[in-house]
């Protein structure tokens, strides 16, 4: 909307009066227009697909759990989220970021095309899976914008996720976007640049455990990526799944075949069962206690959010001390809470962030 703003005034003379005979002016000169703030901007999917949104966006609605993450992270807290994948936020995520109690405080899920109507938003963004092309009318015919985003298989996806984040939601948060990936891709090529001469690489295995079975990644998942920067070699890097499954389950005897050196799990959970189970007592990982479980602060750092900047500087902590001796991980995570957050973390909040998750089922 345009407005325009015009002064008002007599035909008096100044209070120093006028000179005898000079004409007064017959109106006060009138005062410029300000510019017009826009109302629709235009932003581009990781598709390329060009996308209207409002101009300002007050009311975003990311539709995965990591996204959320982003979002909180670089608008510093501002409270623009209306509706989030509300089975990914955590009580711990409400402390960390208080606001997102406020700005969703009926707890509208993002998948839902009602729950978006209801909560008022203006964008949501994310993976082209989420909803239907009819969902997808639904929300055009609701004037609600959504920008795909799927491309977070790799560091240098999650980067451009962070940059499309960071437009979508204004000026000053893609300023801070730009400087997430700075240090996001910072940490990764330390890692890279201090393991580059390694001669004997950790052979590396992230294992998952639920229900009984065990299921791994292979050279298609991001974690692989951040593995392989602090120095690790993925034993399942070529694996694939079976015909007709999308999980790349694995049994113990493949387990023991491939023989990692470090095995990275989900939580405790899942921990404790590979340490328990007899079938893996020889594998090396097994056999010299370097089973450990993933951090998990707000969320888990193997994954899609950008507290996966923090892993490879752990992995190589934890496969090269030597290597990584002057790399504080506490320390790390405080300055991250401190920095991307503006949390005050406490010393028992960082104990447990690094300790991994707590829960009995598999968390990824």
């Amino acid at each position: 909307m345009l407005l325009s703003f015009a002064g008002c005034g007599g035909n008096n003379t100044s209070a120093s009066g006028a000179a005898a005979g000079t004409p007064a002016p017959s109106a006060a000169e009138s005062t410029p227009a300000p510019p017009a703030t826009p109302e629709i901007r235009i932003v581009k999917g990781d598709n390329g697909v060009e996308v209207e949104i409002p101009y300002t966006i007050t009311k975003a609605a990311p539709l995965i759990g990591a996204f959320a993450q982003m979002t909180e992270m670089l608008t510093a807290g501002g409270g623009k989220i209306a509706a989030a994948a509300t089975n990914n936020i955590s009580d711990y995520f409400k402390q960390v970021f208080p606001d997102y109690v406020l700005s969703n405080p009926n707890d509208y899920n993002s998948s839902s095309v009602e729950d978006l109507i209801a909560a008022g938003a203006q964008v949501c963004y994310g993976p082209t899976s989420i909803f239907s092309g009819d969902q997808l009318d639904q929300l055009a015919e609701a004037d609600i914008a959504y920008v795909p985003i799927d491309n977070i298989r790799t560091v240098e996806g999650m980067s451009n996720a962070f940059l499309i984040i960071g437009e979508i939601l204004g000026e000053d948060e893609y300023v801070r976007a730009q400087e997430f990936v700075s240090y996001y891709q910072g940490n990764i090529n330390l890692c890279k640049e201090r393991t580059a001469d390694e001669a004997d690489k950790v052979t590396f295995m992230s294992l998952f455990y639920s229900a009984d079975a065990y299921t791994t990644i292979n050279g298609g998942d991001i974690c692989n990526e951040y593995a392989e920067a602090a120095g690790a070699v993925n034993v399942a890097k070529d694996y694939s799944p079976a015909a007709g499954s999308n999980s790349l389950t694995v049994d113990a005897e493949q387990i023991v075949a491939w023989n990692p050196r470090f095995i990275m799990t989900s939580n405790q959970a899942g921990k404790e069962a590979i340490l328990a189970d007899p079938a893996l007592a020889t594998v090396d990982a097994v056999k010299n206690g370097n089973v450990q479980v993933c951090p998990y602060g707000v969320y888990l750092w193997s994954v899609r959010s950008g507290e996966g900047s923090m892993l490879s500087l752990w992995l190589g902590t934890q496969m090269y001390p030597d290597l990584f001796s002057d790399v504080n991980m506490e320390n790390v995570v405080k300055e991250f809470f401190n920095t991307w957050y503006n949390y005050d973390i406490s010393d028992e909040e960082i104990q447990n962030t690094l300790s991994g998750d707590a829960s009995t089922s598999m968390t990824r």
